[in-house]
């Protein structure tokens, strides 16, 4: 498994937004997603998917979580995105990895506890202004569901004394 302190550049990203408790609302929102790519012609592999967990459920309540199934736009697919889509630029900055394999469902029913459960590292503490991120590694119409990858990125930020310190990033 692959784990540890990544850095997740800026970049933008069509969105398709589905609000409620995240284990049904993930698969919502791709299936969404995927029929809007075959709609428009994108048969092809697209490349890495993003999902955006925006929401505690412990705060917002599980009906109220907004899932963002997302993938990444150029300038010339931009302009057709954004007439039927959302546009939104992905939240840079530290988070956690975690490499998940073996298929995508299991990555529903974590995502809605993971806000509570998650222990970050000496340090370091969950940073709720971002949403935890997925990085889907592969393409689900094209692979067995054994061979999928995705990376779950949980956002930190470095704290010292219990103050929020910010990080430091390389250029």
């Amino acid at each position: 498994m692959n784990s540890g302190l990544v850095y997740l550049r800026p970049f933008r990203l069509a969105y398709v937004r589905v609000t409620g408790p995240y284990d049904t609302s993930i698969e919502a929102a791709w299936t969404q997603m995927f029929a809007w790519l075959d709609k428009n012609g994108v048969s092809s592999p697209t490349g890495r998917g993003y999902g955006l967990a925006r929401d505690n459920p412990e705060q917002v309540g599980p009906a109220n979580c907004r899932y963002d199934a997302c993938i990444q736009v150029g300038p010339m697919f931009e302009d057709r995105a954004q007439r039927e889509l959302g546009l939104v630029t992905l939240p840079a900055g530290p988070y956690t990895r975690s490499r998940q394999a073996g298929g995508y469902e299991p990555i529903q029913s974590m995502m809605g506890g993971l806000y509570s459960t998650f222990e970050p590292a000496p340090a370091l503490r969950l940073d709720e202004r971002r949403p935890i991120v997925t990085i889907y590694l592969d393409d689900p119409r094209r692979l067995d569901a054994r061979d999928l990858r995705a990376d779950v990125c949980v956002p930190v930020t470095a704290s010292k004394l219990g103050k929020e310190t910010p990080v430091q990033v390389a250029a």
